[in-house]
């Protein structure tokens, strides 16, 4: 139990922690780039989540299958991506990380198979950086060349808590209540290239706050064939909003005005379901998963550039497992998985979807005793067709270790 102790202190101390030097420019429309669920064994699948049965492996997309984990266990781990950006032309390479959040998983009654599960992960990100050059002609003056930055950082975090129970022999079902909390700044600098002007910053700083919940089954149908169903629904978005605004003399740090404005604003927020049916032959799994959500009188961060649209994805993925008996060597208890996915993101650009496809590849190493590490590798790109083509290669590793914490009550 200290071992999981330990590792449980080290992830919830540094949950939400994030750097980031731009990356994804679409995110800045809406909340950003959204997700249902943590763990690089997932990313590994294409995000397939819904129908994954696994003795060691939870997150929050299909709660019902948590009862499945047969020891009290601790995730967490670390995503990094790296995104090649062009338009008209011009190719920059951006790149951000952060931590993915933590989650502990309570198997309370292994024979009645009941499990609880509480955690926190990043289900919204925004990095994005990027300029604009223009020239301005003045009288007296001439021509002067100037520069917009445009940059924005944070996102939302998901925190849950919940239960999952079998309700009879091979269904099962759960639930998690949803707290999503966190902070987005957007910031807009303008400079121009000459002595007398001035230099102006306006921030947007934007804290939010919604509550939800997801229910979710599962049923395993046969020895082979299984399926998940799960669903979320949060209330209004509430933001708090403080709009700071400043300029600055050449090569000041000290503004010559400052002032700024707080308001309040609320917005609905879209519905998700989602459901993937997996099929196993011995002890290779293939599974079918996708999610939707209908478009939503969402209006935060949109505007006449980028608007609200509905959101979908699609998963095919594959995966082997590897053994899990007693003496077997090192390479057969290894597992791998691999899965391509097509989405659509929540984001429309004047007429035109925003469209993600991506391949992914993923490994499971085990060590010690009940421990995993999961390592999954993500390639894609994201819209063709519209003034900004993003491609981007992300990789995500989870650390889970589970003891027995609890010993299955007597009947």
């Amino acid at each position: 139990m200290n071992s999981v102790r330990s590792v449980a202190i080290l992830l919830v101390a540094s949950a939400v922690a994030a750097t980031a030097q731009g990356g994804a420019n679409y995110t800045a429309f809406g909340l950003g780039q959204q997700r249902t669920t943590f763990g690089a064994a997932y990313e590994g699948l294409g995000s397939a989540a819904y129908a994954v049965p696994s003795d060691y492996l939870f997150g929050l997309a299909n709660p019902a299958l948590w009862p499945l984990v047969k020891t009290t266990r601790i995730q967490g781990g670390y995503r990094f991506n790296q995104q090649r950006i062009e338009q008209g032309g011009a190719v920059r390479a951006q790149n951000n990380g952060k931590l993915d959040g933590a989650g502990l998983l309570f198997a309370i009654d292994t024979s009645a198979e009941i499990a609880a599960s509480i955690g926190v992960f990043p289900s919204s990100s925004v990095n994005y950086t990027s300029a604009r050059r223009f020239q301005i002609t003045l009288p007296d003056v001439g021509v002067l060349d100037g520069t917009t930055t445009y940059r924005g950082g944070g996102g939302m975090t998901t925190a849950y808590a919940g239960i999952a129970a079998r309700i009879v022999p091979g269904v099962y079902a759960g639930g998690a209540l949803l707290y999503g909390f966190g902070l987005i700044s957007d910031q807009v600098e303008t400079s121009i290239a000459a002595e007398a002007t001035q230099r102006a910053v306006s921030t947007q700083n934007d804290r939010l706050s919604t509550l939800g919940g997801r229910l979710g089954v599962y049923a395993e149908l046969s020895d082979r064939l299984c399926i998940g169903l799960a669903g979320t629904l949060f209330d209004a978005l509430q933001v708090e909003r403080s709009l700071h605004y400043q300029s600055f003399s050449p090569s000041s740090t000290t503004p010559t005005f400052d002032t700024s404005f707080a308001s309040s604003l609320s917005s609905p927020m879209a519905a998700t379901v989602g459901g993937g049916i997996t099929y196993r032959v011995r002890r290779w799994f293939l599974t079918l998963d996708g999610e939707w959500s209908p478009t939503s009188a969402l209006q935060y961060r949109y505007s006449s550039l980028g608007r609200a649209g509905e959101s979908y994805r699609l998963s095919i993925a594959a995966s082997y497992r590897g053994s899990r008996a007693a003496g077997s060597s090192f390479e057969d208890r290894l597992s791998v998985s691999g899965g391509v996915t097509m989405q659509r993101l929540p984001v429309v650009i004047g007429s035109v979807p925003l469209d993600e496809y991506a391949a992914s590849v993923g490994v499971q190493i085990p060590f010690g005793g009940a421990a995993m590490i999961d390592a999954a590798l993500i390639g894609g790109f994201r819209g063709n067709g519209l003034p900004v083509r993003e491609e981007f290669l992300r990789l995500s590793v989870t650390l889970s270790v589970g003891e027995v914490w609890f010993v299955p009550f007597r009947r």
